[in-house]
């Protein structure tokens, strides 16, 4: 003969029901409220599946824009300064530049100068012949010829080192394990009015909720077609099968 127990919730009726979740073994009439009351823990369960997921899209989501990470601030500070030291660098280059050719003017100025200079004191003096004006001559010839095939240009060579742009910056993703820079403060969610359960987690404002027409439990289901009516779960499929019967 097969061993019975009783009901747990009743201690009367014989449990004949078992219920695979929890193991235990009910009446009839005990696993009918035993699968509603599981029905209102998952309706509750749902609640707070889109209280959150609302929550996230119209409050966490924007904050998710990378232009609001202190990050992008760094970077757009790093691009301003190697933009300013750039500047400054090729600054630097120019002035070594002005620097070279002042130096190229220099030489021929002073050379021709010192020809000026010669005419003059020859011209003042009237003591000049012809060995004077073939050495003057060949002087400005040789500086003619210079300007002409450019020997008195310095000799210029532009060297930079390579720069490794994928190195130069980068930007690196903390796990869990590594340490931050700065601590960040937690994002502080605001506490509901009221909560649909009981629970350990944070709690996020609640979306709106319909009323069950029948308990006045909040649900998530969709209006009955044909009376318009709201139902949790169970009452709307003992609606169902009452208006089947009529």
């Amino acid at each position: 003969m097969a061993t019975t127990s009783l009901c747990p919730d009743c201690d009367k009726q014989e449990g004949i029901v078992p219920c695979l979740g929890c193991k235990k073994i009910f009446c009839v009439k005990h696993f009918q409220t035993h699968r509603q009351n599981l029905s209102f823990e998952l309706e509750n369960v749902v609640t707070r599946r889109n209280t959150l997921q609302e929550y996230y899209y119209e409050t966490i989501v924007p904050t998710f824009d990378p232009t609001k990470f202190d990050a992008w601030n760094t970077v757009d500070e790093w691009e301003q300064k190697m933009h300013e030291q750039v500047r400054q660098t090729a600054d630097e280059a120019r002035k070594q530049l002005d620097a070279f050719s002042k130096q190229a003017r220099n030489k021929i100025e002073h050379q021709l100068n010192a020809i000026t200079e010669t005419i003059q004191q020859k011209m003042e003096r009237e003591n000049f012949v012809e060995e004077d004006i073939e050495k003057l001559t060949n002087q400005i010839d040789r500086i003619d010829e210079g300007i002409q095939n450019n020997k008195y240009h310095p000799p210029i060579e532009v060297t930079s080192e390579p720069i490794d742009w994928k190195t130069v910056i980068q930007i690196k993703l903390f796990t869990e394990n590594d340490t931050k820079p700065e601590k960040q403060e937690p994002v502080v969610i605001p506490a509901p009015s009221s909560a649909v359960a009981t629970t350990t987690k944070p709690d996020y404002p609640r979306s709106f909720q319909r009323k069950c027409f029948t308990c006045g439990t909040d649900t998530w289901q969709k209006e009955c077609k044909c009376c318009n009516q709201v139902y949790c779960g169970w009452h709307l499929k003992r609606h169902a099968v009452n208006s089947k019967k009529h």
